[in-house]
């Protein structure tokens, strides 16, 4: 009887360790999961924890994708690994920039086998079957880092330059992945009513091919104001007849100092973008703004997302909401974290890390309601850090899978559904 009743605390004991070291699957108060098995875990850090880079968009290559790791103090790296095991194919680290800068890329763009990004003013792109560096440019002026693809091998750089008179304005300007050249794409008419102290007179900030269009082109542009106010526009570009369908479509009212426009999407032939602390959505036939979603605060951080139909979007009021993509009404509303990563989608549930919970989150989109608020200290010690989070479908008999990483370790969990 003593050694049976042994063995029970022995068990009992275990289990408490397990579910202490995030291995067991634990719930909170109103039944959401806090804490799940992991398929497996990656270390970021082979010699000593160090600051790793950021990649805040995931990158897919076949079965695998990139992480940011660690190879000592002054070594950090894009990292390419396997999805089923998180064992490391390649690692890339040849940039420009001294170590303190890290790996940083924000908003790659990736075509067939090759990633290009930009990182002030230099240019890279990578091989992705070996890692290897197919190019990397230092374009002597640093510039818009954000990439749009347009099609097949090429994208869009938004690019400053001194114009005619004297101003500096931003030109769209195209990019080939093949070979890192760019030429002069579109520039925009500003009305050259306000120059700022920084002698700018206008910028084009953004542009996205229209989805079965050969030459047709969503393109937003800002003019200073005085103030720095920044008044934004939106265009429509033929780059056949090498004219504008419509321009200066006003995006909001009554611009402000933050009214810069982020994450532009095309969906169901209309044009989505955030505007300072508003959502707006443009009819593209006509560039006929169809509402616009006032809010507390904006979506710098982490964005929105189209999916089902519906806009998912991270304010920093603390909130995520669903609207209806037709209307802009609101369907739901879920507490998160205001902050946030980058919002990944699959199977009807929305995964990002929140920068100020530190927690994976996990949203169903059709009911607002929370599935996950998984916690890194439960495993690691550490919180979730505000990377990219990547989902992949079910395949070859292996479950879907979700996987973020905290401050020290790559975590891949079976997705919830």
């Amino acid at each position: 009887m003593k050694y049976l009743l042994l063995i029970l605390i022995s068990i009992i004991l275990t289990i408490s360790c397990s579910e202490d070291d995030g291995i067991g699957k634990q719930t909170d108060g109103d039944g959401v999961i806090i804490s799940l098995p992991y398929q497996w875990k990656k270390p970021l850090h082979e010699n000593g924890v160090a600051s790793n880079g950021t990649i805040r968009f995931p990158i897919y290559y076949k079965d695998n994708i990139g992480i940011p790791t660690t190879n000592g103090k002054d070594n950090r790296f894009l990292t390419l690994i396997n999805i089923n095991s998180g064992e490391t194919l390649w690692q890339w680290n040849d940039n420009y920039l001294p170590y303190s800068s890290q790996i940083k890329i924000s908003y790659p763009y990736q075509y067939n086998n090759l990633l290009t990004y930009q990182d002030g003013g230099a240019s890279y792109c990578i091989n992705l079957d070996n890692g290897s560096t197919h190019w990397k440019i230092k374009r002597g002026v640093s510039f818009n880092s954000r990439l749009y693809p347009n099609t097949n091998e090429t994208f869009f750089y938004g690019i400053p330059i001194i114009n005619d008179n004297g101003y500096e304005e931003w030109f769209a300007f195209l990019g080939n992945i093949e070979t890192g050249d760019i030429s002069e794409f579109v520039r925009a008419n500003y009305s050259g009513e306000y120059i700022n102290p920084a002698n700018l007179v206008g910028a084009i900030t953004k542009i996205l091919k229209l989805p079965n269009s050969t030459y047709l082109y969503a393109v937003v542009y800002v003019e200073p104001a005085p103030n720095w106010v920044v008044k934004p526009y939106f265009g429509l570009y033929d780059a056949n007849t090498k004219q504008w369908v419509y321009e200066r479509i006003p995006m909001i009212e009554t611009p402000t100092f933050n009214s810069s426009v982020y994450w532009p999407k095309i969906h169901n032939n209309k044009f989505y973008a955030s505007v300072g602390k508003n959502l707006v959505c443009h009819d593209l036939d006509t560039g006929e703004q169809l509402w616009i979603k006032p809010f507390a605060e904006d979506f710098l951080f982490s964005g929105f997302i189209i999916e089902e139909d519906k806009i998912i979007a991270n304010n920093e009021d603390t909130y995520t909401y669903a609207l209806h993509a037709i209307s802009g009404g609101t369907v739901w509303r879920t507490e998160t974290s205001g902050t946030s990563g980058r919002m990944s989608y699959l199977n009807g549930i929305v995964y990002f890390v929140g920068g100020s919970s530190g927690k994976l989150h996990a949203i169903d989109v059709n009911t607002g309601e929370h599935v996950w608020k998984l916690d890194g200290y439960k495993l690691d010690g550490e919180s979730f850090k505000t990377n990219a989070v990547y989902v992949l479908p079910a395949k070859n008999g292996e479950p879907a899978k979700v996987i973020a990483l905290t401050h020290l370790n790559a975590y891949c969990f079976e997705a919830y559904q």
